[in-house]
């Protein structure tokens, strides 16, 4: 699935260097920061880092994850010329695992899939992702994503946040998910208001536009969902909010 360029663990401790774990399903959190451009551009970085800072707390974990250390990192280790990658940052009271890697770019006839699951303790990007990623072995991430539902309300994807459309107004689902950096961006900057709203399975036919947005993925138009017989109508939305994405890159 992932092509890692580069990997390195740490004790929290002392910062000393130890042998690599990914730290998947470990109690902890963790967030991907996209990196743009030859200087390099961390996208975002204050927002992930106030995020991920905060909810360490909630888990009981005193290290904080600061810029400078994350430049460090690539500074010291990569010889990259001009960046479009993902670096994951991770941590738990014990250990910080870094990992760098090249950011898939995405099909145009990108399409999704319906899955019943829901994340434990959603509101945070926590580490109990080995479902999520046993799931994500069965598709092609650069032209597919898996929307996860509970009880019939759509909650989130498997990498990224959910955006509807309907008669140009913009939906996202009420709770029970992560609520992502760039998410939170663009409902800030966006010239639209979101309003949250439980999202129905049974009403996807309502929606002309979903769209994935994500660190990874940026913002990307959903074309088709097979499962439910949909098909988007417009690329309106997606073409206004790409726009505004791309200001931070």
């Amino acid at each position: 699935m992932e092509n890692i360029l580069l990997k390195k663990s740490y004790h929290v401790k002392d910062l000393k260097n130890v042998k690599f774990n990914s730290l998947w399903g470990y109690n902890g959190v963790f967030t991907t920061i996209r990196i743009s451009g030859k200087k390099p551009n961390l996208v975002l970085i204050g927002q992930h880092l106030k995020k991920l800072n905060k909810d360490s707390n909630f888990f009981g974990i005193s290290f904080k994850i600061s810029k400078q250390f994350l430049i460090d990192f690539i500074n010291t280790n990569s010889k990259i010329k001009n960046y479009d990658h993902l670096l994951r940052v991770a941590v738990t009271k014990k250990l910080i695992s870094l990992s760098l890697r090249k950011r898939n770019k995405e099909e145009k006839n990108f399409t999704a899939h319906i899955y019943r699951y829901q994340r434990t303790l959603p509101s945070f990007k926590n580490l109990q992702y080995k479902k999520i990623l046993s799931l994500q072995k069965k598709i092609n991430l650069q032209k597919e994503e898996i929307l996860f539902y509970n009880k019939s309300k759509i909650l989130e994807g498997s990498t990224t946040n959910l955006i509807f459309v309907k008669n140009n107004q913009l939906f996202i689902p009420k709770n029970s998910y992560y609520f992502g950096i760039t998410l939170s961006y663009l409902t800030k900057t966006i010239p639209y208001k979101i309003k949250k709203i439980d999202i129905l399975i049974s009403d996807f036919y309502e929606y002309s536009e979903i769209l994935l947005v994500g660190s990874g993925k940026g913002v990307v138009s959903i074309s088709s969902i097979d499962q439910l017989n949909w098909y988007r109508s417009s690329l309106k939305m997606y073409k206004s909010i790409l726009k505004e994405y791309s200001k931070v890159l």
